[in-house]
């Protein structure tokens, strides 16, 4: 994480906090303020990309933050649009969802509107906490479903977001540490790292959403990503175990002797859920990943344009 300068400073943000007395709630600030002890460095990664949905009184509703490009977000909000015509039963609804639809079948928008209500699509910053032995796991208080479905809670869940909103204490420290990181400069180009200082100023407010959970491999001293970020531990487990049974005995083209001990490292792995595991000589963690929603009084932040677009809409050019 990078510090904020001076110069960067803008209008005082009041968070608004209450100590949670719950017993649960209790243990869990418990274990933040302990995790932020043994990993106290946070480094700021890729972002997700999904949208949002205007409610009332400045929230949001924050829907599928699953995508890696702004495209990606733009087609699942076009696939929600078309459920949404085929339930209704107003003509008044289905013209205007059919003209939506349409256009965000043929052109990159960040924005439209249905019903009076802006629909978006939303950037997330994600962030891991680092210590001396590595990205941190799952913490103890988190939800680790093992019979977790094959899909991503987002897709189903709505998140609604007020960053208005009464918080607890761990959450609101979390918040002001993340809202002030950018991308340092020098490691990553030059547009990247001018839009992430901008971005801190622009949107001084801001939404921790739920943790995410991702698969690392320390290679060289060094973690790197191995997953795309999901929404349990099991899930990102299970992202580990498919790379060692299918993907790497084929990028590795190694012996049937190597990829028995894959396979059975990768069925202990289903039966043992554990968040460090060694095989071959290689190191893989599931790490959690924090999750945060910059906005200001306009709302959450949209694509950056420094964020990597490539992919069309469906029907460009047509």
């Amino acid at each position: 994480m990078t510090a904020m300068g001076d110069e960067e400073m803008a209008t005082p943000v009041v968070l608004r906090v209450q100590r949670r007395d719950d017993p649960v709630g209790a243990v869990m600030e418990d274990d933040a303020a302990r995790r932020a002890e043994v990993y106290p460095r946070i480094r700021i990664g890729a972002p997700l990309f999904g949208h949002a949905v205007q409610a009332e009184a400045g929230r949001w509703q924050v829907c599928a933050v699953v995508s890696d490009t702004p495209q990606a977000a733009r087609d699942i909000l076009a696939h929600r649009l078309r459920e949404l015509l085929d339930e209704t039963e107003d003509v008044g609804l289905a013209t205007e969802l059919t003209a939506v639809v349409d256009v965000l079948d043929r052109e990159k928008l960040d924005e439209i509107t249905v019903t009076g209500r802006a629909h978006r699509i939303v950037r997330v910053d994600t962030f891991a906490r680092f210590g001396p032995d590595g990205p941190e796991p799952p913490r103890p208080t988190d939800r680790d479903p093992r019979d977790a479905e094959d899909h991503d809670s987002f897709l189903d869940e709505v998140v609604v977001v007020d960053p208005e909103a009464v918080t607890g204490v761990s959450e609101a420290m979390l918040r002001v540490e993340l809202m002030t990181a950018h991308y340092p400069w020098g490691q990553v180009p030059a547009d990247v790292y001018a839009e992430s200082v901008a971005a801190v100023a622009a949107y001084p407010l801001g939404v921790v959403l739920p943790a995410r959970y991702a698969a690392a491999e320390c290679v060289g001293g060094s973690w790197r990503p191995y997953s795309r970020a999901v929404a349990t531990p099991q899930l990102a487990r299970d992202e580990i175990a498919f790379g060692l049974r299918y993907i790497e005995p084929r990028l590795l083209r190694l012996t049937d002797e190597q990829t028995a001990f894959l396979q059975q490292a990768a069925d202990d792995l289903d039966a043992n859920p554990v968040d460090d595991l060694t095989v071959l000589g290689r190191r893989f963690r599931v790490t959690r990943i924090e999750t945060l929603l910059r906005m200001s009084s306009g709302g959450p932040e949209g694509p950056r344009s420094s964020d990597p677009d490539p992919e069309q809409p469906p029907a460009a050019g047509r």
